[in-house]
C-alpha cells in the first residue's frame, strides 16, 4: 500500500475507520493484531479497560509495530478463528480497539459487539 493511501485512511476519524475495518476484514477474512516474540498480544488501556488493538490489512499493523511497539510483530487471524475467539474475551472482559491510529484514537467495542459486526457483513459476501 503506498503511503499516501496508509496517511489517508489513518486519517479517518475513529467511526469511518472501524467501519473500514469491519468492510475488509470481511472481504479478505483475515484481522491482524500485534503480539510479541512469545505470542502475547498488545493490550492498551487500563486496568478498568484492557482493549486488545485489530487492524484490517498488515501495512496498517505494522506501520503501528514501528510507531509505537518496536520489537513486536503482527499477526495475522483467519476471520472466523477472531469470531471465535470473541466469546472467550467476553467471558475475560476483554475488549476490542477497533483500528487504533498512532494516537491509540479508535472505536472500543465489546467482543459481541464486533463478532456481530463482522457475521452481518460476512454474510453480505455470501
Amino acid at each position: 500500500m503506498n503511503q499516501q493511501k496508509l496517511k489517508n485512511i489513518f486519517n479517518l476519524d475513529s467511526k469511518e475507520r472501524y467501519g473500514y475495518l469491519i468492510r475488509k476484514t470481511a472481504d479478505f477474512e483475515s484481522i491482524y493484531l500485534i503480539a510479541d516474540h512469545v505470542g502475547s498480544y498488545v493490550t492498551i488501556g487500563d486496568k478498568n479497560e484492557i482493549c486488545i488493538p485489530v487492524w484490517p490489512e498488515s501495512d496498517f499493523a505494522n506501520f503501528m509495530v514501528k510507531e509505537l511497539w518496536p520489537g513486536y510483530g503482527t499477526k495475522k487471524m483467519n476471520i472466523y478463528e477472531f469470531i471465535d475467539w470473541q466469546d472467550e474475551l467476553s467471558d475475560q472482559k476483554i475488549y476490542i480497539a477497533g483500528f487504533p491510529d498512532n494516537n491509540l484514537n479508535s472505536v472500543i467495542v465489546s467482543p459481541g459487539e464486533i463478532k456481530n459486526h463482522l457475521i452481518y457483513e460476512c454474510s453480505k459476501y455470501e
